[in-house]
């Protein structure tokens, strides 16, 4: 099935995805956008996560350790900073 849809680019340079091309490809507020130039045709898709984003998000980070003092003393800086209170 060939979907062709026609939107306009504002005085500020911004276009609306017309509804059936949102439907079709799952569009919701928040979606990337990829603009690919290929040989002489403009193709926009949405983008979508790749492998290497998946292990990126899944990947084992190094964790600092903090001893107890430290904690309570981050704890402390925290509180004071939200409710602008001394310990």
């Amino acid at each position: 099935m060939v979907m062709r849809a026609v939107s306009r680019v504002t005085s500020q340079n911004q276009t609306s995805v017309p509804a059936a091309v949102r439907r079709r490809f799952r569009i919701v507020p928040g979606t990337e956008l990829v603009w690919e130039e290929r040989e002489e045709l403009l193709v926009v898709r949405p983008k979508r996560h790749t492998l290497d984003d998946v292990r990126a998000l899944c990947a084992v980070r190094p964790v600092s350790r903090l001893s107890l003092a430290e904690m309570r003393a981050a704890r402390d800086r925290g509180v004071s900073a939200k409710h602008g209170r001394r310990r």
